[in-house]
């Protein structure tokens, strides 16, 4: 049986939302039960194969190759050909970008195209290697796959490409995601990152570059701090830094808010849940997002969440969450003073959220991602 091949470089590399997509797809393909899987193998291509195998259930038996060389001018052109090659391989599953030529037909996941709705929050060199070979790769493959209906929409409009050749499979919080009551774990988790104890906190989460909004929070937090129901509560920012992290860093400053934001760096999944779990609310003020996974997590561990209506964003939270416009930072502190003045609204949120979350899984995300695999080997 020709496999199918599946790029999880990125397992490991703290590359989070295309990181948790690949391996958690990886994860829910191979628990699927051997009826659904009939006709259905795989092989995974990856740079350090004992740090993939070591995320995988071991009881799911898959083939994991060494993908050498690393870097990717050199990975995607050469390295995947002759693996694909090698393992005669029915067909290649990528992110964003397939080399130009090989033995099998590709599917790309493009989870948005943020590069060219927002250029400015992309360095010049990241811009142009996307704008110039994501379309391309889009346009050879057998398939494509977004992560929102909002997503899609885009990539028809800017691209021209056929809607029937864009599927949308919609992500999911992970099993792990469910509230942590234990006030024990929670405090452990604050220690190990270093965080205070006992002290109320919101929480915002994600790669620290422009896009996340990051420095308006800064400005709403101070803005709500002014009211005495909020002067003790913390911010906590998580996330790995990455293009132009430090003007949050500078925004912090300005604002003199140095002894009460908290930047604990990039968290480790298993120390997500008890995060969210703990928080007042979760903050997502991203200017753009092709889904928006983070939101969705939170919920499903209990965090009222608060987050920006732009996007695809609406699409997930529904009505389950405070939704503001990300540029308005008087709006964002208004929410940030509902959610710690009204418990009531903080329960009714916290309930509606987690049952929004149970709506996505990754099981069905798996179970559509086999179903576009049959077309495009069939095309």
């Amino acid at each position: 049986m020709k496999p199918i091949a599946i790029d999880a470089h990125m397992v490991g590399e703290r590359e989070t939302g295309n990181e948790t997509y690949t391996l958690s797809l990886i994860r829910a393909l191979l628990a699927l039960p051997p009826d659904e899987r009939r006709g259905f193998d795989f092989v995974l291509y990856a740079t350090e194969p004992a740090r993939l195998r070591a995320r995988l259930n071991p009881n799911h038996a898959v083939r994991i190759r060494r993908i050498w060389p690393a870097p990717s001018p050199l990975r995607i052109p050469f390295a995947m050909p002759a693996a694909t090659l090698r393992d005669r391989a029915s067909l290649l599953h990528v992110n964003y970008v397939a080399p130009p030529a090989g033995a099998c037909p590709h599917v790309v996941t493009v989870h948005d195209i943020s590069y060219d709705i927002y250029p400015r929050f992309f360095s010049p060199r990241d811009r142009w290697m996307l704008k110039t070979l994501v379309p391309f790769t889009m346009r050879r493959a057998a398939a494509i796959i977004t992560v929102s209906q909002h997503a899609k929409q885009e990539i028809i409009a800017r691209y021209g490409l056929p809607a029937d050749k864009i599927s949308v499979t919609y992500e999911a919080a992970g099993e792990q995601f469910q509230p942590v009551a234990d006030p024990a774990a929670r405090l452990a988790v604050r220690q190990r990152l270093g965080l205070p104890a006992h002290v109320p906190y919101f929480l915002a989460l994600g790669n620290l570059q422009p896009r996340k909004n990051i420095g308006r929070l800064v400005e709403a937090f101070a803005l709500a701090r002014q009211a005495p129901e909020l002067a003790s509560t913390r911010l906590v920012i998580a996330g790995k830094a990455l293009w132009r992290e430090s003007e949050i860093y500078a925004a912090v400053q300005q604002a003199g808010l140095m002894d009460v934001v908290h930047f604990p760096g990039y968290v480790d999944d298993a120390d997500l849940p008890a995060l969210y779990s703990d928080a007042l609310a979760f903050v997502y003020p991203s200017l753009y997002e092709g889904f928006g996974l983070p939101p969705l997590e939170a919920m499903a561990c209990g965090a009222p969440v608060i987050c920006s209506n732009a996007a695809s964003l609406p699409e997930v939270v529904g009505d389950a969450a405070l939704t503001i416009t990300p540029t308005d930072a008087g709006a964002l502190a208004d929410a940030l003073r509902q959610v710690v003045a009204a418990p009531a609204l903080r329960a009714q949120l916290s309930q509606r959220g987690q049952a929004r979350a149970a709506q996505f899984t990754w099981r069905r995300c798996a179970q559509e991602t086999l179903e576009i695999y049959r077309r495009a080997k069939k095309g």
